[in-house]
């Protein structure tokens, strides 16, 4: 199997939903659902998601995710972008509206990002958005990530190593919230690939103007997936969130076919 598809695979796996994390080389398709058991008397969550990547040629190609979760309200959100081949990497633009009136998801956010491949081992990959909810809060983030993946080992195998950082200026009270995050990833021949992902921050946003939220956590997320052929996988993620407020436990699985 090339490089290439590997990459596209495998990153199925390592990286989060949302259109940064899934702009690759190569199109897929992929459908996730979740649920997760929240404490403290906050809602339980579950969700489903369909995240794909249709390409129209070798520099361009049309990002959409849809998604809908069930918590302290109903919310369906709806993505939307395009990304464009530019220098050694890859422009993105993406718009994102959800119908949420409690502000779990922004009412519209607008994101631009950057891909860079630094090489055939290394990428880079930057994003500025801006996010509005419902009551007039506002908050813009800008996040960085780093995907390396290692040399293959005597067996086939090789690790393929993330890190990512985010910050978020809210228009409110709340504090400036943070998110650090860092993923290990052991790929092997057989299809079988094995990883976990640490992460710590804050939470923040604003439920009014005057009504701040500081929310600091730690995440344990370790996964699994399994490479039935060049172009579908399955994945199996658990969750373990402890926060100030509230702890959050559970799983997801999703299926991803290339395209």
């Amino acid at each position: 199997m090339s490089r290439t598809i590997k990459q596209a695979l495998i990153l199925g796996a390592l990286l989060p939903f949302g259109l940064a994390a899934n702009a690759q080389d190569a199109g897929f398709v992929q459908l996730t659902y979740g649920s997760i058991d929240a404490t403290n008397g906050f809602s339980d969550r579950d969700y489903i998601g369909l995240n794909s990547r249709f390409v129209l040629n070798s520099g361009t190609a049309i990002l959409m995710d849809i998604t809908k979760q069930d918590r302290e309200e109903k919310v369906t959100s709806i993505s939307l972008g395009a990304e464009f081949s530019a220098g050694s990497g890859s422009l993105r633009f993406v718009v994102d509206h959800s119908n949420s009136d409690l502000g779990t998801a922004p009412d519209w956010k607008y994101a631009l990002g950057y891909r860079y491949n630094a090489g055939a081992s290394t990428i880079y990959d930057f994003e500025l958005s801006r996010s509005n909810y419902e009551g007039d809060i506002e908050s813009t983030s800008l996040r960085g990530e780093v995907v390396k993946y290692f040399p293959e080992m005597a067996n086939g195998s090789y690790f393929v190593t993330q890190l990512s950082a985010a910050i978020v200026d809210n228009s409110g009270s709340a504090d400036m919230g943070y998110d650090v995050a860092a993923v290990a990833t052991l790929v092997t021949p057989s299809g079988l690939n094995i990883g976990a992902e640490l992460g710590f921050g804050q939470i923040a946003y604003d439920l009014a103007p005057l009504a701040p939220v500081n929310n600091d956590y730690t995440a344990f997320k370790p996964f699994v997936s399994y490479r039935f052929s060049e172009k579908a996988e399955v994945i199996l993620r658990g969750e373990f969130v402890d926060t100030d407020l509230y702890d959050l436990e559970g799983a997801s699985i999703g299926l991803k076919l290339g395209l």
